[in-house]
């Protein structure tokens, strides 16, 4: 155990301490400040634009398009990882600008960059598997909802889709067959064109053979 003497004498130099007071100093002691920040999971550091993170936000989002809360999750890590390279990239050509450059601690600051990179790798393979089997899965409910909403509108009948427990709209499961069927009609015209068929010729019996299934 620290003794009342031991306690009384730290308290004292804490107070004597004001923090480096020369140039040199002062740089040196905001490039650890900055080095910490590439360690932190802080998004912002104070000379920062929150709009430039809110840009990288929104396109990361838009490109990795999560399915889940999960998979969301994920996306806000490799957001936080990217965002901390882009700092790091800062650093490093600050440090290089300066007059006597610190390599040591310029050193430091990529090892933690070189570590970060391992983590955006790692979190990206954890993400694209879990999407995939996501995306697989969505696939597969979406074509059993197209089956009893083709089932509904043959039948003449309201939706029974949520009655059967999918979370599907019915416009949203419409959209999808319309999609469905659009493609399949603009399939159905290429390979009528490089057969030498009139283009086109097949679209109703495509339309009718994609109601039927």
């Amino acid at each position: 155990m620290i003794s009342d003497e031991k306690l009384r004498a730290n308290h004292q130099n804490a107070q004597k301490s004001t923090g480096p007071r020369t140039e040199t100093g002062k740089a040196k002691a905001s490039r650890n400040a900055l080095t910490h920040g590439l360690t932190s999971t802080t998004k912002l550091l104070p000379d920062e634009d929150p709009e430039e993170l809110a840009t990288l936000t929104q396109g990361m989002l838009h490109d990795f398009n999560p399915l889940t809360t999960t998979e969301t999750e994920l996306v806000n890590q490799l957001i936080d990882f990217q965002w901390r390279l882009r700092r790091a990239g800062t650093f490093e050509a600050e440090v290089l600008s300066a007059e006597n450059p610190d390599f040591k601690i310029l050193n430091s600051a990529s090892l933690i960059a070189a570590r970060i990179k391992r983590q955006f790798s790692a979190t990206l393979k954890e993400f694209q598997q879990l999407h995939k089997a996501n995306q697989a899965q969505l696939e597969k409910d979406l074509a059993a909802a197209e089956a009893i909403v083709n089932a509904d509108r043959i039948c003449n009948r309201p939706s029974t889709l949520q009655a059967v427990g999918f979370d599907f709209t019915q416009a949203a499961v419409l959209r999808a067959i319309s999609r469905r069927d659009a493609l399949e009609r603009a399939n159905q015209v290429l390979r009528d064109y490089k057969s030498g068929r009139q283009p086109g010729g097949s679209e109703e019996k495509v339309a009718k053979s994609a109601l039927a299934a």
